[in-house]
């Protein structure tokens, strides 16, 4: 699956080029399953994170002494070309850690084993976790995965740049016209001094972000039709033209914007994740004041997150849903994924925001957590990240060439039934 930026998706590519299981694991991500062997664990990630799930596992065994969980892992994008080829050899790892994107993405491959039934008679529900957590596992009336952390989006703000603009900190429950106010303001200079308003960072080649920033997709999964003339989507893609053309305040496409990104201090505003927090803490904190805001009021727009799901083909589904609903639900293994991301579990998730050092303590995590109850899971895979990729093209154009937002969208709706209907 490509990287949408910015996410995880392209720091987590930077670790790929290996592209090898790391040291100590079973080649290839497959074991045999005797009857002695126990449960196999496959997770991805850097190094942080592989020995983040190798202590959960080990928390887990100590707790079920009769249990066995043996780990298999790579880095996330080798681990994520080997998945497909693993369900359909029948080989996958009986619990696997994937993010959204992988959910949908593979769901149509038959390799995830429906959870719906475990659920119910564990009394496990939507408010066993933050709000929205559960949304990337229901596909199709199914649920596929359980989730285990979760990374809300917001906006990042740079307070030095904003004082200097005259601008006041925005604040929870601040409009749409007030962030269009706050970039444009923001906005000055030209050539190497230029500084911009907002950073471009809702994509363009991988565009998942764009039509969903008020709410909706460019087409409808589960009946197959395209949706990408819907006026939400309209909306949302004219707010980004008028941004790069008609207030002037923020990159387009073409410009050389990620090689100058936020943490340059040289942009007001910026597209922020949780996963981000440590790097731009590190980056930035240094020489500018900053903060977090949740997005303004009229908007929805996407959140990512991880999640453990179980092998369809696994022979050890009920002790494999045990482990996955242990990973999701034990307060003990939800703290220690913690260093990860915002833990899923609702009665942790409270926790984890106070332990935080006190720069990150402030941001207002109940209002970024709450609004993901709203937001969307940029469904992807298979003919459907065809029209992703008509849409990146569109997006593209309107940035780069003003083509009307209207018309960019009336080809992305022909050219996504065309592909529907092949």
């Amino acid at each position: 699956m490509t990287a949408r930026p910015p996410s995880r998706r392209a720091v987590l590519r930077g670790a790929a080029a290996g592209a090898a299981l790391a040291a100590g694991t079973a080649s290839g991500c497959g074991f045999s399953r005797g009857s002695g062997d126990g449960l196999v664990f496959g997770f991805h990630g850097d190094s942080i994170a592989i020995d983040t799930y190798q202590r959960v596992a080990e928390l887990y065994q100590r707790r079920n002494p009769g249990a066995r969980v043996r780990c298999t892992y790579a880095d996330s994008l080798g681990f994520f070309q080997r998945l497909p080829l693993m369900f359909r050899a029948g080989t996958a790892p009986d619990v696997v850690i994937v993010a959204e994107s992988w959910v949908s993405g593979l769901s149509q491959l038959g390799g995830y084993a429906d959870l719906t039934r475990f659920l119910e008679r564990d009394g496990l529900g939507e408010d066993t976790w933050v709000p929205g957590a559960l949304t990337p596992a229901r596909i199709e009336g199914q649920t596929l995965c359980l989730p285990c952390l979760v990374y809300p989006k917001g906006i990042a703000y740079n307070r030095t740049l904003l004082r200097e603009a005259g601008m006041p900190d925005p604040r929870p429950g601040w409009r749409e016209a007030q962030f269009v106010e706050t970039a444009a303001a923001v906005a000055h200079g030209s050539g190497a001094g230029r500084v911009w308003g907002l950073h471009n960072g809702f994509g363009t080649a991988q565009p998942w972000d764009v039509p969903t920033i008020h709410g909706s997709l460019p087409f409808d999964p589960y009946e197959r039709r395209m949706t990408a003339t819907d006026p939400r989507v309209v909306s949302s893609l004219q707010l980004l033209a008028d941004l790069v053309h008609e207030h002037d305040a923020m990159p387009g496409a073409a410009q050389e914007q990620d090689t100058v990104n936020f943490t340059s201090g040289r942009f007001g505003l910026a597209l922020f994740a949780g996963y981000s927090l440590t790097a731009w803490t590190e980056q930035i904190g240094s020489r500018f004041d900053w903060g977090v805001v949740p997005f303004p009021a009229e908007w929805s727009g996407t959140y990512q997150n991880n999640n453990a799901a179980v092998f369809e083909g696994s022979r050890r589904k009920e002790e494999a849903f045990a482990f996955a609903r242990f990973l999701s639900t034990d307060p003990e293994a939800q703290e220690m994924l913690a260093p990860l991301g915002t833990p899923a579990l609702r009665e942790t998730a409270g926790t984890w925001q106070r332990g935080l050092p006190a720069a990150a303590a402030e941001y207002p995590w109940p209002e970024l957590i709450q609004q993901m109850g709203d937001q969307l899971v940029a469904y992807q895979g298979g003919v459907f990240n065809k029209i992703w990729d008509v849409l990146g093209g569109a997006v593209q154009a309107v940035e780069n060439t003003g083509k009307p937002v209207g018309q960019a969208l009336h080809e992305v709706q022909e050219r996504g039934t065309e592909i529907l209907r092949a």
